[in-house]
C-alpha cells in the first residue's frame, strides 16, 4: 500500500516518503481505491497498446538497453517465422541477424536519437525501411516497413514504360519511312502505291491491336469487366479458337489437333473472353513452333474443374523466364518474338483469374511447352 500511495502521489523520479500514520482512514481508503483504478487503467492501456501493435502491418520490436527483445508484434513474428516466445527474451542479433539494423539500434541506445536505414535482408532479399526510435529508459522501438512489393511494382512500371515505348517506336518508324518514301517517288506507280499502302495498313492494324489490348487489360485489372457467364461446351470453345488460327498454322507448316473427350462437362464463363484466351495461347504456340511441329489442344476434368491445355513442340522456355511470361510486354526471346504485342499471355492470365481459375506453364528447353488453365464446371 505504501508503494502504491507513493506511486500515486509521487513527484518526479524521487517522490517524498508518505507517512500513512498521519492520514485518517477515509483518506487511506480513497487513495487505495484511486491507486487500484490507476493500475487498472495503466494495465488496460498496455493491453490496448499490444492489441493495436499486433494488428499493424509493419514489423515492430522493442528492445532493452542490452539489446534483448521485450516485445514483438504479430506481423514481425510471422515475418520471422518464429513463435512469440522464441523471440521475446532473446537478443535482437539472434532473431534478426542483420549488422546494419544492429548498429542502428546500438547508436540509438547510445545517443538517444532516432536512426533510419534501408536494408536488404533475408533469403528472399526483402527490402526494409528500418526506423529505430528511443523510448526512454534506454529502450528503443524498431519499426520495419517491407518495401519489397513497392520495389517490384516500380520495376514493373519502368519496364512497362520502356516496353511500350519500344513497341510503339517500331511501327511508328515504319509508318514514317513508308510515308516519306511514298511522297518522294512512289505515288505515280500503282503497284508501288498498293504495296506501300498495304504495309501501312498492317502497321496501323498493329497499333490498333495494341491500343485495344491495353484497354482490355486495363478494364480487367481494374475490375470493370462484367462477365456474361453461361454454360460453355469446351469442344465448341476449342473448335472455334482453332478455326480462327487454322490458316495461320497452315502457313507456318504446323499440325493442330484437338483432343476433347466425350462427356466432358461444360464450363461456366464468358464464352467470347474464354475463346480469346485459347486464341492467345494458340497464337503464342504457333509463333514459337518451327515448321513441321505439332500443337495439341486438350481438356480433362479434375476435382470439379476443367483443365484446358495447349501443348507445342517448340524450343521451350528457359527456367528463369517461367515466373515472368505472363507479365505485360514480357518476351522471353525478343529476337524471335518481334511480332505480336506482348500482351496476349497477360490478358489470358487476368481473364482466367477473373473466372476464378488459374493459369500456368510447364516447359523444358528443347522439349516444348504446355500452357494450362482451369475453369469452373457449370452446375446448370
Amino acid at each position: 500500500l505504501r508503494a502504491a500511495v507513493a506511486s500515486f502521489l509521487g513527484a518526479g523520479s524521487n517522490p517524498p516518503p508518505v507517512d500513512l500514520a498521519t492520514l485518517d482512514r477515509s483518506t487511506v481508503d480513497a487513495l487505495t481505491d484511486a491507486s487500484a483504478r490507476l493500475h487498472d487503467t495503466l494495465g488496460w492501456a498496455g493491453n490496448e497498446r499490444d492489441v493495436v501493435l499486433s494488428r499493424v502491418g509493419d514489423g515492430v520490436l522493442m528492445v532493452d538497453p542490452h539489446g534483448v527483445v521485450q516485445f514483438v508484434n504479430r506481423a514481425q513474428s510471422e515475418r520471422l517465422g518464429l513463435p512469440h516466445d522464441r523471440i521475446v527474451g532473446r537478443r535482437l542479433i539472434e532473431v534478426l541477424p542483420d549488422y546494419e539494423i544492429y548498429e542502428s539500434v546500438r547508436r540509438c541506445l547510445a545517443t538517444d536519437r532516432e536512426e533510419r536505414v534501408v536494408v536488404e535482408t533475408g533469403p528472399g532479399k526483402r527490402l526494409l525501411n528500418v526506423s529505430v526510435a528511443p523510448l526512454g529508459g534506454q529502450r528503443c522501438v524498431i519499426v520495419l516497413q517491407d518495401r519489397t512489393e513497392l520495389r517490384r511494382l516500380e520495376r514493373v512500371r519502368r519496364e512497362f514504360v520502356s516496353n511500350i515505348s519500344h513497341e510503339l517506336r517500331t511501327p511508328l518508324a515504319t509508318l514514317k519511312l513508308l510515308s516519306e518514301t511514298l511522297s518522294l517517288d512512289g505515288a505515280e506507280d500503282p503497284e508501288v502505291l498498293r504495296d506501300y499502302l498495304g504495309r501501312i495498313e498492317i502497321e496501323v492494324d498493329r497499333l490498333v491491336q495494341m491500343v485495344d489490348e491495353l484497354g482490355e487489360l486495363s478494364l480487367i485489372e481494374t475490375g470493370q469487366v462484367a462477365l456474361e457467364r453461361t454454360a460453355v461446351p469446351v469442344a465448341r470453345l476449342a473448335g472455334r479458337a482453332v478455326e480462327r488460327l487454322d490458316a495461320q498454322a497452315a502457313r507456318a507448316g504446323l499440325t493442330v489437333t484437338v483432343d476433347i473427350p466425350d462427356g466432358l462437362p461444360d464450363v461456366y464463363g464468358d464464352e467470347r473472353r474464354l475463346e480469346r484466351v485459347l486464341v492467345n495461347l494458340l497464337h503464342n504456340a504457333i509463333k514459337f513452333t518451327p515448321s513441321g511441329g505439332t500443337i495439341r489442344v486438350s481438356a480433362r476434368e479434375d476435382n470439379g474443374v476443367v483443365v484446358v491445355s495447349v501443348r507445342d513442340t517448340g524450343p521451350g522456355i528457359a527456367a528463369e523466364d517461367h515466373e515472368r511470361i505472363f507479365e505485360r510486354f514480357y518476351k522471353a526471346d525478343r529476337a524471335r518474338s518481334s511480332t505480336g504485342t506482348g500482351l496476349g499471355l497477360s490478358i489470358a492470365r487476368h481473364t482466367v483469374e477473373l473466372h476464378g481459375g488459374r493459369i500456368w506453364a510447364t516447359s523444358v528447353e528443347g522439349q516444348g511447352s504446355t500452357f494450362s488453365f482451369t475453369l469452373p464446371v457449370s452446375v446448370a
